[in-house]
């Protein structure tokens, strides 16, 4: 199947256009994200420290010996623990100036070790699983590139995160642009080698590309990939946002072309239609 790159450079050339003129602070998603909820995993009520903690040790789920026996799981033989910070309470006697008489309060004395274990060092039963309502548009080009996509609940409000080194997208919403986002992040990691943290380059291109693709599919979030490049050029002037963008074109071009020639989805076609 073949695309015509022009096409792809019309979608751009239009949106970029729309982000460098005033009408672009007029702009209304119809798409509103939502996050995830009811995976059940203990450590979504833990301080996002210990969040943290947790995801350092490249894991993305761990508990405690009796929080995976509950759930029909077991420690494999020669485990070594992890170990997170747990409060320490201390019960004191405290006067209570209305009635005079003395009342418990427990108060924080100091944090301690808690031992876990991460998901990969047990063995058991399996683990339930979120199952998204509608499927993934191009989820065949994330097959193709040996891409794992799994559901999580979010840790510190991001909706979704793409990691080179297990080559692995995580959702933490059903939105679909959200997917492409990744799905744009591990492109343009085949193009060249990606920097670590939220580079503003990187975020940029990902939108971009993720904006077009949801044009294709029927989801408009022009809006928030707007103020999404916005948050990361510290401006909502079109001039610097438009700036951006034509600074990163290239790049968005190739990957676009990429995911598309990649995907044996024939609703792609729908982008000659639309610009006919």
């Amino acid at each position: 199947m073949s695309y015509n790159s022009d096409l792809v450079n019309d979608q751009l050339k239009n949106l970029i256009d729309l982000f460098s003129s005033d009408k672009v602070h007029t702009l209304k998603d119809t798409i509103k994200k939502a996050y995830i909820e009811g995976m059940d995993k203990p450590m979504s009520k833990w301080s996002l420290g210990n969040q943290l903690l947790v995801l350092i040790q490249k894991t993305e789920d761990a508990r405690t010996i009796n929080q995976w026996c509950k759930v029909g799981r077991h420690i494999k033989k020669g485990s070594k623990a992890i170990y997170i910070l747990r409060p320490n309470q201390k019960k004191i006697q405290v006067k209570n100036k209305d009635t005079n008489e003395y009342e418990d309060q427990f108060i924080l004395n100091g944090f301690s070790g808690l031992p876990i274990f991460k998901i990969q060092d047990t063995y058991g039963a399996g683990l339930k699983k979120y199952e998204p309502k509608n499927p993934l548009p191009l989820k065949d080009v994330a097959d193709k590139w040996d891409l794992k996509v799994v559901y999580d609940s979010s840790i510190h409000g991001e909706y979704g995160s793409f990691n080179a080194t297990d080559n692995k997208i995580r959702l933490c919403t059903e939105d679909q642009t959200t997917f492409f986002h990744e799905l744009a992040h591990k492109a343009h990691s085949k193009i060249e080698t990606l920097k670590a943290g939220q580079d503003p380059e990187q975020e940029t291109i990902a939108q971009l590309s993720a904006c077009v693709l949801g044009s294709i599919y029927g989801f408009d979030v022009k809006e928030y990939t707007f103020n999404y490049i916005s948050s990361y050029v510290d401006s909502n002037d079109p001039k610097i946002v438009s700036k951006m963008c034509l600074r990163v074109l290239s790049k968005v071009q190739k990957i676009l072309m990429m995911i598309l020639e990649e995907s044996k989805d024939d609703t792609n076609k729908v982008i000659e239609v639309k610009n006919k």
